[in-house]
């Protein structure tokens, strides 16, 4: 292998390394309740069961019935400041990899029986 090829693998090499870096989980944005509070309610709660369910008796108020707007449910997101030990966990993070596992011990048995044209 050239000195040319062996750089060329070195920057491909440095490439893939920043970009495990750069996909490296970090910590998620937390979202706030909304001003007005929210409630959340388990399916088989008492209070689940206390709910009234919409009953939409007749074809008109089925087509009438409104869907769940999801905007507002979201509430508002805000960032989480990272602490100082996480930040240079971050920083001095380096991409490594395992070592190989070990051979099928039964990959030739598999061949021949998978492929048994192939070993004639």
């Amino acid at each position: 292998m050239s000195s040319r090829d062996r750089s060329w693998h070195r920057g491909l090499a440095s490439i893939a390394t920043a970009a495990l870096v750069v996909a490296a989980p970090v910590p998620g944005i937390a979202q706030q309740l909304p001003a007005d509070g929210s409630t959340s309610i388990k399916h088989d709660s008492d209070k689940a069961r206390e709910l009234k369910e919409p009953s939409f008796e007749t074809r008109e108020q089925r087509l009438a019935a409104q869907p769940l707007d999801w905007n507002s449910t979201l509430g508002t997101s805000s960032p989480r400041k990272l602490t100082a030990r996480e930040l240079r966990a971050i920083k001095t993070a380096r991409a490594t990899s395992s070592k190989p596992g070990a051979p099928n011990p039964k990959a030739e048995e598999e061949a021949r029986r998978l492929h048994p044209d192939d070993w004639k």
